[in-house]
């Protein structure tokens, strides 16, 4: 479905209400697609253009510090890396994300947010 004008204001209007918070959007973000039959990163990509979406808060998963020591969990580094994608309004490729390790896809997404930051 093409989002118009209404969708995207309902959108915004139903993320608004939920109050999200940083550990809470993601999941806010999955109801609001799944209710208005669009992709989560579609919604993602329509609030952060409106200026209302909470950004996870990325130095809060990272605990492996700058070293490169440390293990990670390579689908909370997937996740990470593609809220870093829809933050910067692009379109997120699971199955390239996919094929990356870990800590691949941490760098590529400390890379992407303090681009955009």
């Amino acid at each position: 479905m093409a989002w118009t004008d209404e969708s995207k204001q309902q959108a915004i209007d139903l993320y608004t209400k939920q109050e999200p918070t940083p550990e809470t959007s993601m999941e806010v973000v999955k109801d609001i697609a799944d209710e208005l039959g669009e992709s989560p990163n579609g919604v993602r990509m329509i609030l952060t253009r409106a200026g209302v979406y909470v950004k996870k808060n990325p130095s809060r998963s990272s605990t492996g510090g700058s070293t490169g020591g440390g293990r990670v969990s390579k689908e909370a580094m997937h996740n990470e890396l593609k809220t870093a994608i829809s933050d910067a309004g692009q379109e997120v490729d699971d199955d390239i994300i996919g094929r990356l390790s870990g800590k691949a896809a941490q760098y590529m997404a400390k890379v992407i947010t303090a681009v955009n930051g």
